[in-house]
Order: structure tokens, then sequence, then C-alpha cells
């Protein structure tokens, strides 16, 4: 993808266009073909959005975080999430190395931080080395996305070239990615952990800065009125249209739809599957954002080496157990996409594996009788004197999480399978997922718009998303393999190779395409985000 015969200056590189599908962003409602003018400067927009914020950790993706934080700082390039495009952004050129080893980039001249601080290359290498090697005495963990991170050397006070160990093909999506690769200021970096994780202390190049910060319910942004580097391909130059935003956690859906209404809010993030046709019906606009990455699934975790589904064969009869096209019809929407890969309709490469990810019941109780569980009195399959049950927690993070499991729990019922379905609090998931004996199952998903984005979840020495106590050598060579194909097609193969190994060995049971649905009132303009729908206000404006 890109092999070079000679080392060459790049301001806009395009990934391959029989690889890549645009990130399609859906918008319906009367108002979305008004003729509202010409964009107008000034004005407060409130952003409802269901889930506490969390620690504000640059590489923390929680989705309300980074709805926030993706307006405060920003990256050297920006995939464009129409086209797949990476433009320059804080770097006004690049260039790749022959051997794909080296990124060497030249930094836009004038580019300050909000502290007044000039953007160099030096503060640039801090950065990412803080990324790709983490910092112990900090409390700073090495990022996963940052595989195969060799160092940055800062050649001059504008010009920084990135360095790996091996070739990755991902990598250049990983430099744009925004929870991955946001450059902030050198008072920011020299903080330990606690301080990077207040929001306060963010010193972005972003074209808003923090306001104030109410607990984990609030937050308000203003516009930074010396800004003027937005990424190429931006729809204005200089400071952005709003004065300022406003965000507030508003857990209940049929508030945030009813502020929609009443005009207290002027966007409402996750609006459920029942609700959209209310937003539409009351003026208002939807805008579903396929994202790119990871579909949203239930990955397994196999560290209790006594829990039933170590058995290959318990795993694959509960993926079989699942019936997709059940959920989408019973509780979600068209909006979204019955999966049919482990990655998003959109994410360039990915696989085909429907062969795996079709509902079978009759497969799946023959696989458990193979194994041993037999059906009790109660139609619960027991082995042992142990019953087949399994405890699922509603993941606080997804609107749809709830009613999403609750059909999962009526179609494993019927192969025999129990679960016990609670719903935790954000801080009693948390601490669930880091310590309780009985988590089996971690629903959810990673956002990247790029296939690698499965060596960094399931890879031995990233994420490991599994937990396997002994790493799945062969995975780790396939995830490794994809890396270093730059050629699309022999690329593509790789990753269905990467996908045919996870749903042969059970590790994923897909659910549906992860989507962001947003509502919003018919004054919004310009409203956009960035390829893994996170909001960028940039270019918002509102109308009268």
């Amino acid at each position: 993808m890109f092999t070079k015969k000679s080392q060459r200056a790049v301001t806009s590189v395009i990934v391959s266009a029989a690889a890549v599908f645009a990130l399609a962003a859906c918008s319906s409602g009367p108002a979305a073909q008004a003729d509202v003018g010409s964009p107008v400067s000034g004005g407060t927009l409130t952003f409802y959005d269901p889930v506490e914020y969390n620690a504000w950790k640059p590489t923390n993706s929680i989705w309300s975080n980074s709805q926030v934080s993706d307006n405060l700082a920003e990256r050297l390039i920006w995939q464009d999430p129409e086209t797949g495009e990476y433009r320059p952004w804080l770097a006004e050129s690049y260039r790749i190395s022959d051997d794909n080893l080296t990124y060497t980039f030249v930094l836009k001249p004038g580019v300050t931080f909000s502290d007044g601080t000039a953007l160099t290359a030096e503060v640039v290498k801090a950065n990412f080395d803080q990324h790709g090697n983490g910092d112990e005495a900090r409390g700073i963990t090495k990022d996963p996305f940052w595989t195969d991170y060799a160092g940055t050397d800062a050649i001059d006070d504008r010009t920084v070239a990135v360095k790996l160990s091996k070739p990755n093909a991902g990598f250049i999506q990983i430099l744009s990615n925004y929870r991955a690769s946001s450059i902030l200021a050198q008072s920011f970096l020299d903080r330990d952990l606690n301080g990077q994780s207040d929001l306060r202390n963010w010193v972005g190049t972003g074209p808003f800065v923090v306001e104030s910060v109410d607990g984990t319910t609030g937050v308000t942004l203003t516009s930074r009125q010396d800004y003027d580097w937005a990424p190429e391909g931006s729809e204005h130059s200089g400071k952005a249209y709003l004065d300022r935003i406003v965000f507030k956690t508003v857990p209940e859906g049929g508030t945030r739809v009813g502020a929609l209404q009443s005009g207290e809010a002027q966007i409402a993030r996750n609006i459920a599957p029942y609700d959209e046709e209310t937003v539409t019906a009351g003026g208002g606009n939807l805008v579903a954002i396929p994202v790119q990455g990871e579909t949203n699934d239930l990955t397994v975790d196999l560290s209790d080496p006594t829990a039933p589904i170590q058995d290959k064969q318990v795993r694959l009869a509960l993926q079989a157990a699942t019936d997709r096209d059940e959920i989408n019809k019973s509780v979600l929407s068209p909006n979204y996409p019955i999966p049919t890969s482990a990655l998003v309709q959109g994410t360039p490469l990915r696989g085909d594996s429907s062969e795996y990810l079709a509902y079978d019941l009759s497969k799946a109780t023959s696989l458990l009788d193979g194994a041993g569980w037999a059906v009790g009195a109660d139609g619960v399959r027991e082995k042992d004197g142990k019953r087949l049950s399994f405890n699922l927690r509603v993941a606080p993070y997804y609107q749809v999480s709830q009613s999403v499991l609750e059909v999962v729990q009526s179609q494993w019922r019927k192969a025999g399978v129990e679960v016990n379905l609670t719903r935790p609090s954000l801080t009693e998931y948390e601490s669930q997922l880091a310590s309780a004996p009985d988590w089996y199952f971690t629903q959810g998903q990673t956002s990247t718009a790029e296939p690698s984005v499965l060596r960094t979840s399931y890879g031995s020495d990233r994420q490991n998303v599994t937990k396997n106590a002994a790493p799945d050598a062969e995975l780790d060579r396939l995830l490794e393999a994809q890396s270093a194909e730059f050629d699309p097609a022999s690329r593509e193969t790789a990753i269905q190779a990467v996908e045919d190994h996870i749903f042969t060995e059970g590790y994923s049971i897909p659910l549906y395409d992860e989507t962001q649905v947003f509502g919003l009132a018919p004054e919004v303009q310009g409203f956009t985000t960035e390829s893994t729908g996170r909001s960028w206000f940039y270019d918002t404006w509102l109308s009268e």
C-alpha cells in the first residue's frame, strides 16, 4: 500500500480504493434538506451524553470522554471519515522510507498550544515516547496501539522522524488516531498519571479549550480565538464557529430526546432504536455513524482455567446459538448492520466470516451434547454436578447493551444455557471487570479505521483481550503477518486468515456492528465526526 521505489514527500495518501469503503453518515429528518444559509459564528451548543466521564488520560477511549477530548488535542495527520484519505494536520507534509521503517514529518509553522508554547519536534517526540515506551516513574503504561515502536528523533525544530522496529502496514492510521497519537503540551506530559487524568490539565492545540469541569457529569469548552491550523479538507479556516460547548451526562434516554424537542439540548448521543422515530417526528435529525474497527461482540475471557468456556466446543455452541438477525429485528434498527466479520462494515480489508456467524440451534445443541453437557430437569444443561450458567453484565458504555443481552439470554436458553443478567453501575462494572472471578465475557469493541485493530486487541503482547494464560502462538503469528503485508490483496488474505482463526477458536461472539446514533436539533449544521464516530465540532454551527 505504501511501498515506494524511492523516498518521496507525501501531502495526501489515499488508502487503496479497492480496500476502503466510505464511512457513511446517514442523516434523516425534515430539517436535513432545509436551506439554512451561510455559516454564522457564535452561540452555545449543549450536548447530552448518557455515560459519565471517567479518568481523562489520553488513551482512555470511553465514548463520553472522547466526544470531548477530540476537540482539545490534535494529531499530525487526519483520516478523512468519508474517503479514508490521510490529510495533513499539525504536519504540513510527510514521507515514508523505502523500507517502511521511518515516517518523517515536517510540522506546520506557527502552531501553538493553548498555553502559548510552540509545537516543536521535541514535544512531538516526548508525546510519542510516552505512548510507545510508557513512563514507569509517572505511572504511565505503554500504549497497546503503538506496536513495533523503536523511537522518535527530533531532526530539527520542525522535523520529526518516527521509527519502527519492523514494517507495520497499519501504523499510518495509528498516527491519525484520536486516542493513540494526539499531541499535548510538555506541561501536560510532565505530570504523573493522576495529573494527566484531570481534564483541567489538558493543554492541546485544538480549536477548543477547557472552561470548566463538573465532576464526572459535565464539561464546558470554549473556542480558542487564535486557532488557525485546521486539517486539510475542513469546511473553513480560522477559529471554530461555536463560542461554547456544554457537555452534560443525562442517562435517561427519554430525557435526552425531550431536551432535543424542547431546545434544552442541541445534540444527544446514543439515541435508542425505539426513540429514533420520535426524534425525526419531532423535527430533529438522526446521524448514524458506523464505527470502523471491531464489531460489538462478546469476547471470551479465558483467565479462569476451570470455566466451561475453556472448552472450545462450548464456545462454538454459543456462537451457533446466537441469532444476530433476531437481535437486529427485535431491539435494534437498520442503523445497526448485522455483523458478517470481526470488523465493522466499511473497515478497510475486512474479512467475510459469514460462515462462522450463521444461527444454527441444532449445531449448538449437538456441540453441547458432544461436550458432555446434558439437559437437566429445568432445561439447563449440567455436567459433573455443575450447571451451564454464565453471568453477563450490561455494559454501561452502550445504549443498546441491555436489550441486546436480553435477547442473547433468551436465545442461549433455547440451547440449555442459563444466563444471569445484571446491570451494574459504571463504577461497579469497572470494579467487577478488574476482579470478578466469574467474568467470562466482555461486551465491547475497539474502534480504529484499520484492520490492525485486531492485533491491538488480540495480540498476546498487546491488550490480550482473551486473557489466555497460554498465548495463542498461531494467532500471534497471523496478526504479525498481516502487519507486514503492504499489498492490499495480500493483506486482505492475511486479515481473512486472522478472522478464520478467531472464529474457529470461538474467541469472539459478534452481536452487531457498532454504530453511534446522534440526535440533532434542526438548527445544528455542519456536525461531523472523525473516522471512528467521535464528535468534531470545528465546522459545526447553529442556524436561527
